[in-house]
């Protein structure tokens, strides 16, 4: 079996390595990658390798950033330092998610479920054909994961106002409040598959809001509109240009 390893510490590539030599020699760590561009110049040279064990936040971005745009089948054992991205990996074909610092026993768990499901495909969960085809069949989130300092929750989808993205983050507003929460989510994800687009809409790059909390809408700058919510906001809600005669067609619906 043949492994990828994203990871950007050397101290831990080295750590796996030698493990990985030592206690399962027939997994072959082929190559490794020390960024998201880096990664993503290796699996699109199309590599031969069967599983890719990857950290998930890097310098320059999370690793989920090179799975979005690119059909990838092979199954992904996730690393990370918590456990906030743990509901997330399971849309990009995880087998397992490992939290650090890396535990031997741990990971050499991972690879033998991975050997496991090898044997009986149908069974596995989160990767292949089989993570396709429940894909298709997912519901909207109802609750998301948030984190707000040291504190992790769940908030229900009822209970948001909007969701903004600010400094390369995507945080949520709760209804009644101007606490914003951070979510592991960008804006294209919630869009496109996460919300339900009879509740939510994009009305810039940087905000979707809640229909429910709308308040009024006011011609502004340019054939834009400027919205009001119940919930504040520390900037202007104004919806572009291009979007403001499908967002009326939206709001009347």
């Amino acid at each position: 079996m043949k492994v990828l390893l994203a990871e950007s510490d050397f101290n831990t590539q080295n750590r796996i390595r030698t493990i990985l030599e030592q206690k399962i020699p027939e997994i072959e760590l082929i190559d490794t990658a020390q960024s998201i561009e880096e990664f993503k110049l290796k699996i699109d040279k199309q590599m031969s390798f069967n599983v890719v064990l990857a950290e998930i936040q890097f310098c320059d971005g999370l690793i989920f950033e090179a799975l979005e745009d690119r059909i990838f089948k092979e199954p992904i054992i996730f690393m990370n330092a918590s456990d906030l991205f743990a509901f997330r990996s399971f849309d990009h074909n995880c087998i397992d998610y490992i939290l650090k610092p890396i535990e031997e026993n741990r990971l050499i768990k991972a690879f033998v479920k991975l050997k496991n499901l090898q044997k009986s495909p149908s069974q596995a969960f989160g990767f292949g054909e089989n993570h396709s085809k429940n894909s298709t069949s997912k519901l909207y989130k109802k609750r998301f994961l948030t984190k707000v300092g040291n504190k992790i929750k769940f908030v229900a989808v009822d209970d948001i106002s909007y969701f903004f993205s600010e400094d390369g983050l995507s945080y949520l507003v709760e209804k009644g409040s101007n606490q914003k929460s951070i979510i592991d989510h960008g804006m294209i994800e919630l869009e496109s598959e996460l919300l339900d687009p009879m509740k939510f809409y994009r009305i810039n790059r940087s905000f979707i809001i809640n229909a429910e909390d709308l308040i009024e809408m006011k011609p502004y700058l340019n054939s834009r509109l400027i919205l009001t919510l119940k919930s504040k906001t520390q900037q202007e809600l104004v919806v572009a240009r291009e979007k403001v005669g499908d967002f009326k067609k939206w709001i009347n619906q």
